[in-house]
Order: C-alpha cells, then structure tokens, then sequence
C-alpha cells in the first residue's frame, strides 16, 4: 500500500520500513533566492510540483518567547547591525555584517567576551519568558494533514544551551576560556538556558506536532567529543526523554564535522541525524555513517552541498542510487545536506524525485 508523505516520513525517521525512500531536498538559502512569484506560492507547494515528500524543518514553534525587564535595541548602518540587549545587569552587545552574495547577516561581534558580561546574560535568561503558542501549532499540523511533516522547533534559541553560547552568545575561543576559568558562573548561566529550553520541549509535547528538531550544527570544528559528552549531550538527552513520553522523535540537525560525535549523539536518544554530509562540508561518508549508528538512529542528508550544485545529473543519480540501495527501505531520508546553493538546477530535483519512487 502507498504511504502518505507524512506517513513515509515519520516512518523513515522511526527507522521503520518505507513504502520507498523519501526525497526531502533542505532548500535553505536557495528559495530565498527564487523569483517573487515562486516564492509567495510557497515552499509546501515548490517541494509538491517537484515530486517531493515536503518534510518542513524547522517550520513551527509551539511556543513564544518574551521578554519581562529587558529590552533589545538594533541600529542599522549600512551594511552593519548592532544589536544591544539591556538588562538590569549591564548591556550585551552584539555586531552583524550583511553579505549580499548570501543574503544572510552575519554575526561578527559576540555579545559575552569575558566574564564581565556573565551577569548580563544571565539576567537575560532569567527575565526570558516562554508561553505555549500550541493553538497556532495544532492548525499548521492540522492544514498540512497527510502532505508533509513539520519538525517543529526546540529550545528557545532553537539549539541546546552550550551551543548557543558557542555559536551566538560567547564564540568559540572565549566560551573555551569561560568554560575553563569560570566553570561556576557558567554553570548557573547553563542551568538557566537548560530549563528554559525543557520549557519549550515540555509544551512542544502537548501540541500535535509529531516530530521535532533543534538547530545544533554539531561539528568537531567548534567542540571536542569531551566538551560534547559534558555539556550537550545531557540536556539532548533530557529532551529525548520527554519527547519520548509523548511519542514525539527528536532529530537532530548536524550539518558539520560529526565523525566523532556520531556516538554520543546516539546514545541521547535521537530518532535521526538530519543534515548529514560528506566533504568538503562534513567529514564522514554515509558508508561510515552506516556503520556507526545503530539502525534505529535514522539518516537524512547525504547528498553534500557542492556536490548537488556542480555534479552533472547522471553522476548525482548514481550516487543517490548507490546511497538508496546500501540502506534499503528504512531509516534513510535522501536530501541535500546543510543548505542548498542558488543556482542549482531544478531538473536536478525532479529527477531525484523520479528516481526514489522507480527504485
């Protein structure tokens, strides 16, 4: 019997038998950069006329953040951004460049550079409300129905607690410091950001949105499996937990170096790993992969950015298929990895979409 997008979807996430594999392309930055009236129909019905099985990362929230005391401030010059959070502790300010070639604002000045500005961040987090937005939630999972999946969006930075300070709060070289020298006052600050997040898994898992993700961007290139293991893996795993009670499986995005972290991850608990890819932009072979994760522990990705950009058709086909047939029919979503590039070809899409329901 067919399966519905949805259905084919949450099952290969599960790690359970498919129908056939999904083809779930991760169009990031490239609609952005499609023609106005392409753009307005929207990304559901893009991923439809394509022959795709619409999985919507990200597309949700069931919940809303706001804030109490504190105040945030942004000034535009240009091609620079400041940014400026004010709280009864001090300001945390923040610096973002614009590239036009990526249309994407860049963060070029973190807010935390030492221990100076702990306090302000942790009066941040403590003034950070979190409320249920699960009405809007359960109409969006309720419209789309059968013909695709929303992940719905986790923590309220959209990534676990370390990091978000690795990547936008503190950076990689400072957090490294911190997390040497201040390890209280990291704790406290990390204590907060924690229960913040489980706030938003705990009603995330009342709402009807049937899978969730996070935006970790796992990668060696930023943390050591040891760091890993100590501060990210824990507070995954509480979330697994709780979306497991409720029948909900976590995907985690990790779009980077992920090697050595494959383990780890697994052991948290996690329905799939979502981005995976080989080099230049990953450094694992979906071979590896294979072989490292357990079948329960789903794979979505495969297909690395450049690769689905300047390969022809024939010798992108050949690879999917190769990638199709190693797995079988589970645990495997086929997708471009990270981000898709403007300027692929859409024939590249239709075709990729042809060849899973013909294997």
């Amino acid at each position: 019997m067919e399966m519905t997008p949805k259905g084919r979807l949450l099952a290969a996430i599960r790690g359970e038998e498919v129908d056939r594999i999904p083809f779930s392309p991760f169009l990031a930055y490239y609609f952005d950069f499609l023609p106005k009236e392409v753009r307005e129909k929207g990304e559901l019905r893009y991923l439809q006329e394509m022959g795709a099985d619409p999985l919507l990362r990200g597309s949700l929230c069931a919940y809303r953040t706001k804030l109490d005391k504190c105040t945030v401030s942004q000034k535009t010059e240009g091609k620079k951004r400041y940014e400026t959070i004010h709280t009864p502790r001090g300001d945390l300010n923040s610096e973002y460049t614009y590239v036009e070639q990526a249309n994407t604002w860049f963060l070029t000045r973190h807010p935390v550079s030492d221990a100076e500005q702990l306090p302000a961040a942790l009066a941040y987090f403590e003034d950070l409300k979190v409320e249920k937005a699960i009405r809007e939630t359960d109409a969006a999972v309720d419209a789309l129905g059968e013909d695709g999946l929303h992940l719905a969006l986790l923590g309220t930075h959209a990534k676990s607690a370390y990091q978000y300070l690795l990547e936008n709060l503190v950076g990689t070289e400072n957090l490294i410091y911190l997390t040497m020298d201040e390890p209280e006052l990291l704790a406290e600050l990390l204590e907060v950001m924690m229960r913040r997040n489980m706030e938003t898994v705990q009603i995330t898992a009342q709402s009807k949105a049937a899978a969730c993700i996070s935006w970790e961007d796992s990668s060696t290139t930023n943390l050591n499996p040891t760091l890993y293991k100590k501060y990210i893996q824990p507070e995954i795993s509480a979330w697994c937990n709780a979306l497991g009670q409720a029948g909900k499986p976590y995907v985690q995005h990790a779009c980077g170096h992920v090697r050595d972290l494959l383990t780890p991850m697994a052991e948290e608990g996690i329905a799939a790993v979502e981005s995976i890819s080989p080099a230049p932009t990953g450094n694992v072979t979906m071979k590896e992969a294979f072989q490292v994760l357990p079948d329960k522990v789903a794979l979505i990705g495969g297909i690395e950015p450049t690769q689905i950009l300047n390969d022809p058709v024939e010798s992108l086909l050949a690879y999917a298929e190769e990638l199709i047939r190693m797995r079988g029919k589970h645990g495997f979503i086929l997708a471009n990895s990270d981000s898709c590039p403007p300027g692929v070809a859409y024939e590249k899409f239709t075709e990729l979409a042809k060849l899973v329901k013909r294997i």
